[in-house]
């Protein structure tokens, strides 16, 4: 099974085991399902910014 990237608009991550389905799309952590509504940080290791993105 190919690997997918995360629906969240500027993560960079791929999902993985511990990725969350909201709405029918998967995202690689709590936070990026949630669109980061409270400045929660993206969980991967990667180091992505896609926090920042959400909040301008």
């Amino acid at each position: 099974m190919q690997e997918k990237k995360c629906a969240c608009q500027d993560c960079n991550c791929q999902l993985g085991e511990t990725a969350v389905m909201k709405d029918g799309k998967g995202y690689c952590c709590q936070g990026c399902a949630e669109h980061h509504a409270h400045g929660e940080p993206c969980a991967s290791a990667t180091g992505c910014e896609c926090t920042k993105s959400a909040h301008g």
